[in-house]
């Protein structure tokens, strides 16, 4: 029999909003069930199985298709706690629909899902119900940071995953609180921004099988078998481990398997927050909305992560959420979205006000196009060239060369297929098509010559991804080499293939090194990362236009079917910074062939030079020593203006598959 309620005093609720709420009389219940009949409210003392009391939800508290209750008081067992208090601490919730119990979808906590893989029984999965999150964070005046995307640097990555390993050197492994012990590490790192894939509430445990095993792969380590403190046998189920797409998902409650703090995971994941934007580090989230998902649901959850956790930009899949629904909400306006498109005749259109340049397009463009002109594939310098000055009028461009779903840097130079062996699909599932090139050698190589040939391969996608104009997004791990042993689709994996080891050879600390370098080089050029394109023409008369392409010989671009060289020069002097100086002027040169080729140049306006700065051929940064911007103080001195006109061109010779950067000043 069920209890009926003698604990709480009730009445129906007057407060438009879904989940639980504090209201002017009380603490309010709200939940849509617009047609399911013998609907009730029941509370369970937490990890209890049967309810302490049941609330039958009758016509007095429903408004159109949404019940609204109030507990307005508490009878007994609040010991000189307020309300809120009891709620959080001693009671968790359930719905009752049709004689079916059901989670409320905005639940602030999952209780019953601490422990990250579990397979539960029957029994288990009935005590995974709602809880109730009523606390006093201090966030000490935290607000979002709100940096331009032309100032971004991108760091995506898994919170699990991240720390996991016992070389991450972290004491809290896999949490919110080891990302926090990271944050030297990032900053020194140069990045100021997380991409965080899926860590909202979602069941995991996918599929309770076996995976294939494989007898080529590396042998897994006694760590990876130890998720619950239990056998390996035991731990041979299929994992969603990224989050896209998961059953019982409940995106407005941060997943509780990633806290340390087992009792309070939603002031973990605040604290994370608050303390990475204390170091000028953004914090953005990869939310997944599965088809079918209802459209006010989607809109509160992004709401709430704003205004509640202070979170500052999100990664959304707009064919689930349509685009002007996020762009034209009032709290939603002012984050960073990034989508898989944007059109800008119909943001246009709308009225849609992106002075701010807050949107930004997240696809694989960029990273299909530089994968295909990186290994010399015919036909690609025009593409390589279009996305590396793209930048666009009404929003802005994710770049990347590897990203979560497919091959990591590393990989990339070092498999011509994927290995997938181990996912438990025979190797059928991930992408046929990662345009990667394994240098001669498929997978890991002691032979001097191909990991010569691959450090450079690293050195020249790097370059190409950070000196590009978009907003670069580096994949947590690449920049020491990560590896996932040519798995290209690595969703199901809690082990070594998806844990990043930090400890580092000296090849892979030699990458680190590079990348720290090149992200420095990108923020003290300003030319490299402007939040509005760069005209292709002369327009102010400065010698040289914003933007321009050439081929081996200066102003003739080639995009010829058999060409692979190509140079962009971006001019410094259409670049006005916050202090109303300019930039240098900086040439990149791009041979993809496999033989040297030489050339042209270009001239520059009178009294500079051409001086080498980056070349990846031998892994140099030269010091060039900084010259002082000058102010932007009308026009500048041209070839008209001075007699002698422009300096000669001169002739350089770049080694094969290699990048060579310039400074004219």
């Amino acid at each position: 029999m069920e209890k009926k309620n003698k604990l709480f005093n009730v009445k129906p609720g007057d407060t438009l909003s879904f989940g639980v709420i504090m209201a002017a009389s009380g603490v309010q219940f709200s939940v849509y069930l617009p047609d399911e009949k013998d609907c009730k409210l029941k509370f369970y003392y937490i990890g209890r199985k049967e309810p302490a009391c049941v609330i039958p939800l009758t016509d007095e508290y429903k408004r159109g298709g949404v019940y609204f209750i109030t507990i307005t008081g508490i009878n007994s067992g609040s010991r000189g706690r307020s309300l809120a208090q009891v709620l959080s601490q001693d009671f968790e919730y359930m719905y009752e629909a049709d004689g079916k119990e059901f989670i409320d979808p905005y639940a602030h906590i999952i209780h019953g899902k601490s422990t990250w893989g579990k397979v539960m029984e029957e029994s288990q999965k009935r005590l995974v119900r709602g809880g109730i999150c009523f606390d006093s964070f201090d966030w000490e005046g935290d607000r979002q940071i709100r940096r331009p995307f032309s100032e971004v640097i991108l760091y995506q990555l898994h919170v699990r995953g991240y720390t996991k390993h016992s070389s991450s050197g972290v004491r809290h492994k896999g949490t919110y609180k080891g990302l926090v012990e990271k944050i030297p590490y990032m900053k020194e790192l140069g990045i100021n921004a997380l991409l965080l894939l899926p860590c909202y509430e979602f069941n995991e445990v996918q599929e309770e099988r076996p995976l294939y095993h494989i007898s080529h792969a590396e042998p897994v380590a006694k760590e990876d078998n130890t998720r619950n403190g239990s056998n390996s046998e035991s731990q041979h189920i299929k994992l969603n481990y990224w989050g896209y797409g998961a059953d019982n998902t409940y995106y407005l409650a941060p997943k509780s398997s990633y806290s340390a703090d087992k009792r309070n995971p939603v002031g973990e994941f605040k604290n994370f927050v608050k303390s990475f934007h204390k170091e000028g580090i953004e914090v953005l989230m990869d939310i997944y909305f599965k088809p079918g998902t209802n459209l006010c649901l989607m809109t509160d959850c992004l709401r709430k992560w704003v205004l509640d956790y202070h979170i500052d930009g999100f990664r959304i899949n707009n064919e689930v959420l349509p685009c002007i629904t996020v762009v034209s909400d009032p709290v939603l306006s002012g984050v960073k979205i990034l989508a898989s498109y944007w059109d800008n005749d119909f943001l246009n259109n709308q009225g849609i006000n992106n002075s701010g340049k807050l949107l930004a397009e997240y696809n694989e463009g960029f990273m299909n196009d530089i994968r295909k002109f990186l290994k010399s594939d015919e036909g690609m310098t025009g593409n390589f060239a279009g996305r590396f000055k793209r930048n666009e009028p009404g929003y802005s461009v994710i770049n990347f060369v590897a990203h979560v779903n497919g091959f990591t840097l590393m990989d990339l130079v070092s498999y011509d297929v994927k290995h997938n062996e181990a996912n438990g699909e025979r190797n059928t599932d991930g992408t046929d098509y990662n345009y990667s090139w394994n240098c001669g050698a498929e997978g890991r190589s002691r032979k001097q010559t191909i990991v010569v040939k691959r450090m450079r391969q690293i050195r020249n996608a790097l370059l190409m991804l950070m000196c590009s104009q978009g907003t670069p997004m580096l994949l947590a791990g690449d920049e020491f080499g990560n590896t996932q042993l040519g798995n290209n689709n690595a969703y199901c994996h809690d082990n070594l293939v998806t844990w990043l080891n930090w400890k580092h050879s000296k090849r892979e600390t030699e990458i680190l090194e590079y990348v720290k370098k090149l992200i420095l080089f990108r923020k003290e050029h300003p030319v490299l990362h402007q939040p509005q394109g760069l005209p292709m023409s002369d327009i102010k008369g400065y010698g040289l236009p914003g933007l321009s392409i050439h081929g081996t010989q200066a102003w003739r671009a080639d995009y010829s079917n058999y060409n692979r060289m190509v140079g962009l020069l971006f001019n410094g002097d259409y670049v006005n910074d916050n202090e109303g100086g300019t930039d240098d002027i900086i040439y990149l040169i791009f041979n993809m062939y496999w033989e040297s080729k030489t050339f042209d140049l270009p001239s520059l306006p009178a009294g500079r030079k051409w001086y080498v700065a980056i070349t990846t051929y031998d892994d140099m940064f030269y010091d060039i020593p900084v010259k002082k911007k000058k102010k932007n103080k009308g026009r500048q001195k041209t070839a008209r203006d001075k007699k002698g006109g422009m300096e000669l061109q001169r002739k350089t010779v770049v080694p094969p598959r290699s990048v060579v950067v310039f400074i004219g000043r």
